[in-house]
């Protein structure tokens, strides 16, 4: 609800007009029809009353001594911007008129007028501010709630985000139990891919992708017979098909998770090759995607330094005199040299 002195700033008319006469008989017109005068003879005495009585509307002449109308119409203006503003002059003047309404005037009177004319002219001014103080009003609803509703989907979707990432959590505990070697692959591969990403100065949102993809790229091997897993000696081909079938899996079980789309591409192909000898569809150079790329180095690393089934882990300093050889074969150049800075570090 509007306050008391709103409520009279809403009905409250400034009349500037240095003709005391003219003053006197706008005022007492004005009041008679049930609105608050406040009356001015300068521009500088107007500007001294505004800062006393708030006003909805403004009268002024604009051929006075000192700060002219179009001066004061500029002054009140600067002042507040919801004042709604008439100009009134003796002289018909277009160019006067025009000047005016560019800096904001709602009407030009000319002298002599009727009362009833200049009561509608009043009236018409303040409906119209009225309108658009509603309208600003209106808008400044309409941006606290769309700042209120943004703050919700925020906080919502940093719940499900959390989820997700609690989902993910549990999907590699489930791998980690099917596959021994898995157990802390998944983790060390993420952190070094996260690693990586932030040594080519990726975008945060992006690193979170490929930490989240790195943690998940071993997901597809849940539809792997764990006798082919755990295998001491060389695969079949056909077992051989299986393993390789495992980030085509990877994506067909993640598919359903919408959040998770932009990941999806990165675990499918963490197993393509820089010269196009990878799979599954045997992607070359800056087809492959970035986060792809970076997985697949630390990937390797981790695969490489740990022990498998078929043989003990690799010296350290060899499998990265590995990846250095297989740069701009196996592997993306850049992401191998990030790497190795990474390492050093």
């Amino acid at each position: 609800m509007q306050s008391e002195v709103e409520h009279r700033a809403d009905s409250t008319i400034l009349v500037v007009d240095d003709e005391r006469l003219v003053n006197t008989i706008l005022t007492r017109y004005l009041s008679k029809m049930g609105y608050s005068c406040v009356a001015a003879e300068s521009g500088a005495e107007a500007l001294e009353k505004l800062e006393q009585h708030p006003c909805a509307l403004a009268l002024c002449d604009v051929r006075m001594p000192g700060m002219d109308g179009i001066e004061l119409l500029q002054r009140i203006k600067e002042y507040n911007d919801e004042i709604a503003v008439i100009m009134v002059s003796a002289v018909d003047n277009r160019e006067i008129a025009v000047s005016a309404m560019k800096e904001g005037a709602y009407d030009y009177v000319t002298k002599p007028f009727h009362l009833e004319e200049m009561l509608i002219s009043v009236q018409r001014a303040l409906e119209n501010r009225r309108l658009v103080l509603e309208s600003k009003e209106y808008h400044r609803n309409l941006e606290r709630k769309v700042e209120e509703r943004t703050r919700e989907l925020e906080q919502k979707t940093g719940e499900l985000q959390r989820l997700f990432i609690s989902v993910i959590e549990s999907i590699v505990l489930i791998l980690q139990a099917k596959d021994e070697y898995t157990e802390g692959h998944s983790r060390r591969v993420s952190t070094n891919a996260t690693a990586i990403a932030g040594r080519l100065s990726l975008p945060e949102e992006e690193v979170e992708n490929i930490r989240l993809a790195a943690l998940l790229h071993d997901i597809g091997k849940v539809g792997t017979k764990e006798s082919i897993l755990h295998k001491p000696g060389k695969l079949t081909d056909e077992e051989g098909h299986q393993i390789r079938s495992h980030p085509l899996i990877a994506a067909s079980i993640l598919e359903p998770i919408t959040p998770l789309q932009d990941i999806i591409t990165y675990i499918k192909h963490g197993h393509e090759a820089y010269d196009g000898s990878g799979y599954p569809d045997g992607l070359k150079g800056d087809e492959i995607p970035l986060g792809a790329r970076i997985i697949t180095v630390a990937d390797v690393f981790d695969a490489m330094t740990s022990p498998r089934p078929y043989r003990p882990a690799i010296d350290a300093d060899k499998v990265r005199a590995h990846l250095s050889k297989e740069a701009g074969k196996q592997f993306d150049p850049l992401v191998v040299d990030a790497f190795l800075k990474v390492y050093e570090a």
